[in-house]
């Protein structure tokens, strides 16, 4: 088993599970996030717990709660962190060597609670069949977006590997409950072995999933959703348009249209519904964050900006405010995007920043649905495949590309590579996508020392074949585990 310290996952894992008490009537009546260990395994609402946990994993603040969004976006191109600043991310600004994404244990942590959920939910007693379905689908695209999220951080994409640089992460389907019997030390698989696995898992998924639960679940729609992103990023072109379609297609979601605004201050304000409605229109598939789940302070919204329930941002604001869009970004804006108006203009310290407002508090205070999966992401996913491909499957290029461009205010532009690539920089800006579309694209990160830090040191230009894009293996991994290759250059 993947280790830290040599038993990071069985620690992980008996916290879970022995983290609350026994009550067996507590647990019939209200399944919770941390259960005893023996009823896990044995009964229905232990699954059920033990399925809550896997959405409490991707709402932690290392995973999808606020670093896996953040910290992609200043790897790149797209944001930095401003000088007047509260010390939080300012290494990862710079693209100081390590640091990167670091998902290792959360990630693994994850893929082992839905080993569990896979292995025990056949054997528990007191579940519909149509319940184990949905749970057992719910487990199996949790492990398929864990697995493309790891491998995208420490391997290459498929499209783009360089030469020698094959290994992706280890792939373990066991769930780890004895230690330590259970533990095991795998080595790193290939880039390429991870996406069988992943989908491997993501068709298991469509076949056992619906619609009831979303977008606050895992759905049908969002298993296919995910299924087109990662056939984007495997080079399956034919795959990514269809998959797509079908996700655009299945009533999960609506694409914010605001054709019949008459000025454009109505046109972006339909716009900005998006980001500001406590769920989101477009959600495929969101975290849903209740008002007693808040990070406070260590929350996605207190690094983009600071906020005030109801009220515009200020300094006055709860939070820090420390990232903000690097120049090149704004100056990729054109005249009369309506998406620039969620850009909020403050002087913080001394300097004129931007504020962007993707993530306003719109749930209460530094509270809001992380949206992972948007309607406008497989528009964009299907006009790039399609466009590779020299298809129309669902839509032609030249319509897709449309629908984002004119909902944005802009004219008609005739379809190519760039263009597509361009509209999907923009529409999905600080949403955590613009890193791992610079190395899928195997794109050099132009990082300007204008718009960086003063005490900043990066190269202008990191090449995509610089090892820092690719993240460090925990040292502690490394040191345990004899058969863990770490990543070159570390």
């Amino acid at each position: 088993m993947i280790l830290m310290k040599n038993r990071y996952i069985m620690f992980t894992m008996m916290a879970t599970l022995l983290g609350a008490s026994s009550c067996k009537k507590t647990l019939q009546t209200e399944p919770k996030n941390s259960i005893s260990s023996n009823v896990a395994l044995q009964e229905a609402a232990g699954i059920e717990g033990l399925v809550n946990s896997l959405y409490e994993s991707l709402q932690s603040t290392t995973y999808y709660g606020r670093n896996f969004i953040v910290v992609p976006e200043l790897l790149s191109d797209n944001m930095r962190i401003v000088n007047t600043n509260s010390n939080r991310f300012v290494s990862e600004s710079n693209n100081t060597i390590a640091a990167t994404v670091d998902l290792w244990t959360a990630g693994y942590s994850a893929i082992n609670r839905a080993n569990g959920v896979i292995k025990y939910s056949e054997l528990v007693t007191g579940l519909t069949p149509l319940r184990k379905k949905q749970l057992q689908g719910e487990a199996y695209f949790i492990r398929a977006l864990v697995y493309f999220d790891l491998v995208k951080s420490y391997g290459y994409n498929p499209q783009q590997i360089v030469s020698g640089r094959n290994l992706g992460v280890p792939i373990t389907l066991d769930f780890v409950e004895n230690y330590p019997a259970d533990i095991k030390y795998p080595s790193r698989n290939t880039v390429q072995e991870v996406y069988a696995q992943i989908k491997a898992d993501l068709t298991a998924a469509i076949g056992l999933l619906d619609n009831t639960f979303a977008p606050k679940r895992v759905s049908l729609a969002a298993a296919n959703a995910l299924r087109a992103r990662v056939a984007l990023f495997n080079g399956d072109w034919a795959d990514a348009a269809t998959f797509a379609t079908t996700a655009l297609t299945s009533g999960v979601g609506t694409f914010v249209d605001p054709a019949s605004a008459t000025t454009p201050a109505l046109k972006s304000a339909a716009y900005a519904t998006i980001f500001t409605s406590p769920s989101s229109p477009e959600s495929i598939f969101e975290l849903n964050f209740e008002i007693t789940e808040s990070a406070g302070s260590d929350g996605l919204s207190s690094i983009y900006t600071r906020s005030t329930v109801g009220l515009p941002p200020s300094l006055a604001g709860s939070g820090y405010g420390d990232a903000a869009p690097q120049a090149n970004l704004v100056a990729t804006y054109e005249t009369g995007d309506v998406r620039k108006d969620l850009l909020f203009a403050i002087t913080k310290g001394s300097e004129a920043i931007l504020w962007n407002q993707k993530y306003p508090a719109a749930k209460g205070p530094q509270i809001d649905n992380v949206k992972l999966i948007r309607v406008s992401e497989m528009i964009l996913t299907r006009a790039e495949a399609n466009f590779r491909n020299g298809t129309a499957i669902g839509a032609s290029p030249q319509a897709d590309l449309d629908r984002i461009r004119l909902r944005a205010g802009l004219a008609s532009v005739p379809v190519t590579l760039d263009a597509i690539l361009k509209e999907r920089r923009i529409e999905l800006a600080y949403e955590g996508h613009r890193y791992w579309d610079l190395l899928r694209t195997g794109s050099a990160i132009n990082k300007s020392t204008t718009t960086l830090p003063a005490n900043a040191t990066p190269s202008t230009i990191i090449p995509f074949t610089d090892f820092r894009l690719l993240a460090r293996i925990p040292l502690t991994e490394v040191q345990n585990n004899p058969n863990i290759i770490q990543n070159t250059g570390y």
